[in-house]
């Protein structure tokens, strides 16, 4: 595969991968806001459906991001490499946290446990935003020294 054709591929998964999340943490905590049970179930039911867009932008992005890096020991590359480790477990424990608040809210009652659950689910989806804006921010460092 061509750079430029990977490079491309790197940015459009980094782009589905971050608004995914966004979408899903920013609707989450409205459903929280909000407190609507018919609201919460929606948004569980809404999250699920779309998972397969996560599964399949998330591991594009690791391995594009992979070929690109090479055998690099540039700081930022390996910096990099190091969070999308922490993004990938967190990855992991978000879509099995996504199953499970998706069947609570739509087979059992939204309660403590649910809120508690839900709570730990955006707590994860904040810290790989972050991760991941810094992965962005990083990969704009890289390629503006790239074509500098």
């Amino acid at each position: 595969m061509k750079h430029k054709q990977l490079i491309k591929i790197h940015i459009a998964t980094t782009v589905i991968a971050a608004l995914t999340i966004a979408n899903f943490f920013t609707f989450s905590l409205i459903a929280e806001i909000i407190g609507d049970a018919d609201f919460i179930k929606q948004v569980k039911t809404v999250i699920l459906y779309c998972l397969p867009v996560l599964i399949i932008a998330m591991p594009l992005l690791a391995l594009s991001g992979k070929r690109l890096a090479g055998k690099s020991i540039n700081p930022l590359v390996l910096q990099k490499q190091k969070r999308m480790k922490f993004v990938a477990i967190n990855g992991l424990l978000l879509i099995s946290l996504a199953i499970y608040l998706y069947y609570h809210a739509n087979f059992k009652t939204i309660d403590t446990t649910f809120f508690t659950v839900q709570g730990i689910e955006l707590l994860l989806g904040a810290v790989n935003l972050s991760l991941i804006g810094l992965n962005i921010r990083a990969g704009l460092r890289l390629s503006y020294k790239k074509f500098k």
